[in-house]
């Protein structure tokens, strides 16, 4: 019988606190039980301050694949020209529900290593006429790469362009607001950096998405798909269009109230100095960081790229079965390039970044690879000079 891993540390989902899986245990109540109706009343209040917004925070109830598609298939309709940029595969990815919903996909690409350019948004936008979306991932989950999703926003709103952001991994890990950014329709889920369980999809909408919605020529209704069915029944009715996933919402109130609890600038501050930390410690062991520069590596995880020598799979196995520490591989077209050590929610803590670099070393040597055990964890305990769990202090790098 196949062991359970001793420590999740893989890119999500994450293990969840004691707290959360308490929460979970409630009972299962009539949906439109007041006391359930208060608890998805304040959740919804607790999600619109984790985004930092006064747009509609909108609960989906199914992981948040359903809700960066459900974004194309309210938004798009034939004709619509939708601005892709792909700097993974999850942002080409979202080409195929372009096309499926009619509309027609313009590709801004870079290597999977990479991060888009603003400016190059800019200059296709300038040079393209009657461009009405653009859809962007934030954080690239399996590249361990992030997008300037603020900049690049701010220049869509300039071309009056309505945009859709994937920030599943991104939420928590940095402030995210969808008003200073010009996010229209923000996608994030809670089985990453907020430290929760999978099956629910964190949205928050802007007028301008909403007036959108309302204009297509037939507007999407009555279907699982539909985000204007959550306006037109729970923001302007207090009902829901379908039976919500009531232990999920229990979950989602939990670690809502934690992050806020917590402070968001200190859950986005936690998880970049572990992801910073994690870094010094791969190059301290020789190893190359996927990011093509630090600049644009993601702060949910650190994507290593597979030495030399090595088999993914079977560096995974060792770490897993030998010493119980469970990572993720690359995905789509990076599987076999890449490892990722994951470092969201309770990971983003200098404990959990020591055992998982040392396990990772442990690992390789004992595949022989020649790596000088101890490296990896003192470079990254170095990098985590500062820490202080007690008062809250946090390392400050430059």
């Amino acid at each position: 019988m196949t062991q359970w891993p001793r420590y999740t540390l893989a890119s999500g989902p994450v293990d969840v606190s004691p707290e959360t899986q308490r929460q979970m245990m409630r009972p299962v109540v009539y949906h439109y039980d007041p006391a359930f109706l208060d608890i998805f009343e304040h959740t919804i209040s607790l999600l619109g301050q984790v985004y930092q917004t006064k747009y509609d925070p909108v609960i989906m109830q199914a992981e948040a694949i359903l809700g960066l598609e459900a974004a194309a298939a309210s938004l798009f309709q034939a004709g619509d020209k939708v601005l892709n940029l792909v700097s993974g595969v999850f942002g080409k990815g979202y080409e195929d529900w372009i096309t499926y919903y009619g509309a027609e996909p313009i590709e801004l690409a870079v290597p999977y290593n990479d991060a888009i350019d603003p400016e190059d948004v800019r200059r296709i936008l300038h040079t393209t006429p009657g461009i009405r979306y653009l859809s962007v991932v934030h954080s690239e989950t399996p590249s361990g790469t992030v997008n300037p999703v603020r900049e690049i926003c701010r220049i869509a709103q300039e071309f009056g362009v309505l945009t859709i952001v994937d920030t599943v991994s991104g939420l928590g890990s940095e402030l995210v607001n969808p008003e200073d950014w010009g996010i229209d329709i923000a996608v994030a889920g809670p089985q990453k950096c907020l430290g929760g369980p999978p099956g629910l999809s964190l949205m928050t909408v802007s007028p301008a998405a909403w007036q959108a919605m309302e204009n297509r020529k037939h507007p999407l209704r009555n279907s699982f798909l539909s985000i204007l069915d959550w306006k037109t029944t729970w923001i302007e009715e207090r009902r829901f269009p379908y039976t919500p996933s009531v232990s999920e919402i229990y979950a989602l109130e939990s670690i809502l109230e934690q992050t806020m609890a917590e402070g968001l600038e200190h859950v986005a501050g936690r998880h970049q100095a572990a992801a910073f930390a994690c870094r010094r410690g791969v190059e301290a062991l020789g190893l190359d960081l996927w990011a093509a520069e630090e600049g644009i590596a993601a702060a949910c995880c650190t994507a290593v790229a597979t030495p030399e020598g090595i088999d993914d799979k079977q560096l995974r196995s060792v770490m897993r079965n030998r010493y119980g520490v469970m990572i993720s591989p690359g995905f789509g077209e990076l599987s076999g390039k890449l490892v990722r050590l994951g470092h969201m929610a309770s990971a983003a803590h200098p404990t959990v970044v020591a055992l998982q670099l040392a396990m990772f070393e442990r690992s390789l040597t004992d595949l022989g690879y020649p790596v000088k055990l101890g490296s990896g964890v003192g470079a990254a305990m170095d990098a985590l000079s500062g820490w202080d769990d007690l008062s809250g202090a946090l390392p400050v790098h430059d």
